[in-house]
């Protein structure tokens, strides 16, 4: 007896791809939608990536534009977002942070079943987290971003924002 093959079985891996950046796309907009609607008027997706070419090469600098002094990457939510793959994806933040003159670098990880980007995971570190939460205390000192603090945090987007613009970043709504 043979077993049949559903139709995601078939899929090739071309078309698996396609699938997966278009899931992508679609969580940058909506990310950049929101953003637009909670204090970042020009927030937009950015449709250039990093590249090399032999010697030359130009870093990526986030998925998303028109958030003065702050980087954001978006991932669509995974079964393999485990601790390890969260280590990786803020060090490819925080690279994409430098590579943008970002003071802050956020990873957005897009939750299964969740439409609203207000619920989707925010990851930082801690350090990151630490720093802001000074600068909103006090708006006068600059709060460095602990070093020893370099482990990740994560919290909703919703209850980022907040802490965003008291820190300076954006303008409430």
């Amino acid at each position: 007896m043979t077993a049949r093959l559903s139709t995601v079985d078939r899929r090739t891996r071309a078309e698996i791809g396609r699938s997966s950046n278009r899931r992508g796309k679609e969580a940058e907009q909506a990310l950049s939608r929101w953003l637009r609607e909670n204090g970042w008027p020009d927030a937009q997706r950015t449709v250039r990536t990093g590249w090399r070419v032999g010697d030359r090469q130009s870093r990526d600098r986030g998925d998303i534009d028109g958030t003065p002094r702050l980087c954001w990457q978006v991932k669509t939510s995974a079964e393999d977002f485990t601790d390890n793959r969260v280590l990786k994806v803020l060090a490819a933040t925080a690279e994409q942070a430098t590579a943008s003159g970002a003071d802050y670098g956020i990873a957005v990880e897009r939750r299964a079943g969740k439409t609203d980007p207000g619920r989707w995971l925010a990851w930082i570190t801690a350090g990151d987290l630490y720093a802001l939460a000074e600068t909103a205390r006090n708006p006068f000192v600059l709060a460095v971003a602990q070093p020893l603090l370099d482990v990740p945090v994560r919290l909703l987007l919703r209850d980022l924002v907040p802490l965003l613009h008291a820190a300076g970043y954006g303008s409430p709504a």
